[in-house]
């Protein structure tokens, strides 16, 4: 999302974004070169997108709707943030690597196991690993803060934060949105299927208007105000 309430989608049928107002009017298309899997907004005006088999990074500035540039990861790409400094992706290798504005790459960590979503928030690194059903917080050197089990099957994909550290996580396969706390000891469900979530994918929190975006697996989106 961006902060003057744009929303940036993904569309995996066309190959390219889709830009909508709240309302959940069309504004515009953007035509990529191939399938592209998560987004993250840059500035008001740029946004970075993974193209997964094409293993590269594409920064687009949607105003224009041109490819600013390309950067290439190390294995196939999945989700990917950006904190104001840094792009923050998560590769199919058991890896996320973290690359300046520039595209130029900075480190790469590992992971307990195959993490296709993370998110950075106050020096700490939070990823889903949807086969273990876990989310794991380590330090931005990789080493491990915590980890949270899920005890069962829900397939955690898209995760978030809003600016008190509360982790965000939606559950694919339960069809539900989790909140956990920042120590990782403490969760609850604030959002489930008689909510209209539907097997969840992506989410985003935007930390100026703690309004969170979720999308359902279907492209069905909803936007929530997010109160104490």
């Amino acid at each position: 999302m961006f902060d003057d309430g744009r929303i940036v989608l993904t569309d995996e049928s066309t190959k390219g974004l889709a830009i909508m107002n709240q309302e959940g009017e069309l504004i515009k298309t953007i035509a990529l070169e191939d399938e592209c899997f998560d987004i993250a907004v840059i500035d008001k005006n740029t946004v970075a997108t993974t193209l997964v088999m094409e293993r590269k990074i594409v920064i687009v500035d949607v105003n224009s709707s041109r490819v600013q540039r390309s950067i290439r990861t190390k294995d196939e790409c999945y989700g990917i943030i950006s904190t104001g400094q840094q792009l923050v992706v998560s590769l199919w290798n058991k890896t996320i690597q973290f690359f300046d504005l520039s595209g130029n790459a900075l480190s790469t960590l590992s992971t307990d196991d195959i993490s296709l979503h993370c998110s950075v928030l106050n020096g700490k690194l939070y990823y889903t690993t949807h086969y273990s059903d876990a989310v794991y917080s380590t330090d931005l050197n990789g080493e491990d803060d915590w980890k949270f089990d899920f005890q069962k099957s829900v397939y955690p994909t898209g995760i978030t934060h809003d600016a008190a550290g509360n982790i965000f996580v939606a559950c694919r396969d339960s069809n539900n949105l989790m909140v956990i706390r920042p120590s990782g000891k403490k969760s609850r469900t604030i959002l489930t299927e008689e909510d209209g979530l539907q097997k969840p994918r992506a989410i985003n929190y935007n930390r100026k208007t703690n309004t969170l975006l979720v999308c359902n697996l279907s492209g069905q989106c909803f936007l929530y105000k997010v109160t104490n």
